[in-house]
């Protein structure tokens, strides 16, 4: 895929602009604060419809308006170039494609995707559980209908049980959520292990490429928080746990509490790693998601890096961007220009402006 065209009105602190973005290489350079990581941003939109920053759609209108508005012009591999337009108000958002209503949001979604990189991602290694959890939620969603189907089917039989177990639900009540939350259950710990397996291989060639060292054994691990698969089995722990779920007031096992961690030489990242070794196995999960989105898609994502590799040494960034698909756009930030052999669309970033250099 491709952008090649991106126009902000009103968007964070951007009054107005309209980029060209045709080349591979596009690199945003500026001091902190002056709106690099807000192109990213809205370049990002395209695929979710939602920011990588925050959830809420009132950050990203520019102070003292009521609107904003992105419209990127998108050509993929297959088909012809198309226009999409995303209108922000704080009730909402409104979604045209070549200038039709899109009805139905999920109809692009994931249509045209986009990988976004930023510094922030260390909190997948460092932060909580949940935090990992959303992230291949996230994956494993884009690729795999059925498993997106399990896990909102089984948020929503969960919270109904634990609206019953807060209430004193009848034990026959809690019997035919426990039935439904068993089926999904198992479909959704099914598919995250089979995925996790087939992702390491992956994961480790990436990581191999940055550090370049084939002593470093990089894993990903996933944790469920009880062993059963089976339908029956996840139904007979629910039955087990029901009075320490009755004691606590809500759902204590499934894979709502899963986790999945990061392994270096055997030992948990999060405390063994040094900090360039944690930096590089969050960047390897990322080129992951890269990989799995292409070959579900069938489409090669945009990159999207926000000042990812001020903790990397000078070797680890120029392998990063070597290791980097040759033929994926890459549209990047950063307080200085990346040292790489590959020649960059550079654009000066100074309060919310952009000059091509």
């Amino acid at each position: 895929m491709r952008l090649n065209n991106i126009r902000l009105v009103d968007f964070r602190n951007i009054e107005l602009t309209d980029l060209a973005l045709d080349d591979k290489r596009h690199f945003f350079c500026g001091a902190n604060g002056q709106g690099k990581t807000n192109i990213l941003e809205a370049a990002g939109l395209i695929t979710a419809l939602r920011s990588f920053r925050t959830t809420e759609i009132q950050p990203l209108i520019k102070q003292g308006q009521v609107s904003a508005s992105v419209k990127s012009t998108v050509s993929l591999e297959k088909t012809s170039q198309s226009t999409i337009d995303i209108h922000l108000t704080r009730s909402g958002r409104k979604v045209l494609m070549d200038e039709t209503p899109v009805e139905r949001l999920n109809d692009i979604i994931g249509r045209y995707p986009t990988i976004a990189i930023s510094s922030a991602d260390i909190q997948l290694l460092r932060g909580a559980p949940s935090l990992r959890r959303r992230f291949f939620d996230l994956i494993l969603s884009f690729g795999e209908p059925e498993y997106l189907m399990a896990l909102k089917g089984y948020h929503k039989a969960l919270r109904a049980r634990n609206a019953l177990i807060k209430n004193n639900g009848t034990d026959d009540e809690i019997d035919a959520f426990d039935h439904l939350l068993s089926t999904f259950a198992a479909t959704i710990v099914q598919q995250r292990r089979n995925t996790l397996l087939q992702f390491q291989d992956i994961f480790q060639d990436f990581y191999h490429r940055i550090a370049e060292s084939k002593t470093e054994n990089p894993e990903l691990c996933y944790k469920p928080s009880e062993s059963p698969e089976s339908p029956e089995e996840f139904a007979a722990l629910l039955h087990r746990n029901r009075n320490k779920d009755k004691l606590y007031r809500t759902t204590q096992s499934g894979p709502h509490r899963d986790d999945f961690s990061f392994l270096l030489n055997g030992n948990k990242a999060a405390s063994f790693a040094s900090e360039g070794q944690q930096r590089a196995l969050v960047l390897s999960l990322r080129f992951v998601q890269f990989e799995y989105f292409r070959e579900k898609s069938n489409t090669m994502p945009v990159i999207l890096a926000d000042d990812i590799l001020g903790e990397l040494d000078p070797g680890r960034r120029r392998r990063f961007w070597d290791a980097c698909n040759a033929d994926a756009q890459i549209i990047a930030t950063g307080t200085e220009l990346p040292e790489t052999s590959e020649s960059w669309n550079v654009f000066k970033v100074l309060q919310g402006t952009f000059e091509a250099t």
